[in-house]
């Protein structure tokens, strides 16, 4: 299967969950990111605003305030992203491809660790987006720990991958 027609069959997928469905697995994949020994000694946490029924990462923005630990969120600048931090709902806007990114133009400071969205995942760690290259591009250039997000049905046994494509060094998901 190709990557348009994979990307396509497991969007459909999630779109079908339910509010509930989502929360309880949201609940659970959060509760597993907050017990690794990354994210407990991370003082700058990238992550992602979940849009289109992507797994919800209130508990851990809840849980870095409780903390005390920098948050910040993909900005899309021309063919690339950057973080900037964003603290509360107010500080977000409507973005390019209508996702709420930081108000902020000020890059975040380097990230401990960052949480990634994905359309599908590999066993190997591999990871299938929306089509952009932007986490790739991103991830080429930083050094940190990087952890895929998603639920058990999104991660696939192998993925078509292409040589720009990043391994990440994790994945989480909740099964």
């Amino acid at each position: 299967m190709d990557k348009e027609t994979l990307r396509k069959a497991v969007i459909k997928e999630r779109l079908e969950l339910t509010n509930q469905e989502i929360l309880t697995r949201s609940r659970i994949i959060c509760q597993k990111i907050i017990n690794t020994p990354e994210y407990k000694t991370a003082k700058v946490v990238y992550m992602y605003y979940a849009v289109n029924n992507e797994v919800s990462l209130r508990m851990i923005y809840d849980d870095c305030k409780k903390n005390n630990k920098i948050m910040a969120f993909p900005k899309v600048v021309g063919d690339k992203i950057k973080f900037c931090v964003a603290e509360s709902e107010d500080d977000f806007e409507i973005g390019k491809f209508s996702i709420p990114e930081p108000k902020s133009n000020e890059e975040a400071p380097a990230p401990d660790i960052i949480l990634v969205p994905g359309v599908a995942f590999s066993q190997d760690c591999m990871r299938i987006g929306y089509g952009g290259g932007f986490y790739d591009k991103f991830l080429s250039e930083v050094s940190v720990h990087s952890v895929g997000i998603c639920y058990s049905f999104q991660v696939l046994e192998s993925i078509p991958t292409t040589s720009h494509d990043e391994r990440l060094d994790e994945i989480v998901f909740d099964d």
